[in-house]
């Protein structure tokens, strides 16, 4: 191997290792925030799954049953389970399409629409003493959510 190549490869191998550190710090902080918010008082308590659906269907309002399973990458039962569980709290809510009444959409309901705020409020509160550096903190936020854009694919 030249010494270009050794180069090259470190620098590959260098990225890789930046790109799982990365990827490790965003799930052990998701982590502490779900916990956080499990004792937060006034919030609707959601699993993990539960986070993922009612994140898409807010992101994607009418979202169809199959194509948010397939999104998130969750078997149909799965999503199915959750969007049922989310009926039953109240914030998501199934209406038939304007223009196909065989179809289903999902939409998120007014309730689903105060915990979010009450949600964001949560952490921003939890994180707000931590972070001095909020263009950096807006300039984070941009990039993941290019990132799991790229990974999820074109809105449905």
């Amino acid at each position: 191997m030249t010494e270009t190549e050794a180069t090259a490869k470190s620098g590959r191998t260098a990225v890789q290792a930046d790109l799982a550190d990365l990827a490790a710090a965003v799930l052990v902080l998701a982590r502490r925030l779900h916990a956080a918010e499990q004792r937060a008082e006034g919030l609707v308590p959601l699993g993990g799954v539960e986070v993922l659906v009612m994140q898409h269907v807010d992101r994607h309002p009418g979202v169809s049953p199959s194509a948010l399973a397939v999104a998130i990458g969750l078997k149909p039962s799965n999503a199915s389970a959750a969007i049922r569980a989310l009926e039953e709290k109240g914030l998501v809510e199934r209406r038939k399409a304007e223009d196909d009444a065989r179809c289903v959409e999902l939409w998120a309901t007014a309730r689903a629409a105060e915990n979010l705020a009450s949600l964001r409020a949560h952490w921003r509160d939890l994180l707000a003493p931590h972070v001095d550096d909020l263009d950096s903190a807006a300039s984070a936020a941009e990039f993941l959510e290019r990132i799991d854009e790229a990974l999820t694919g074109p809105p449905s």
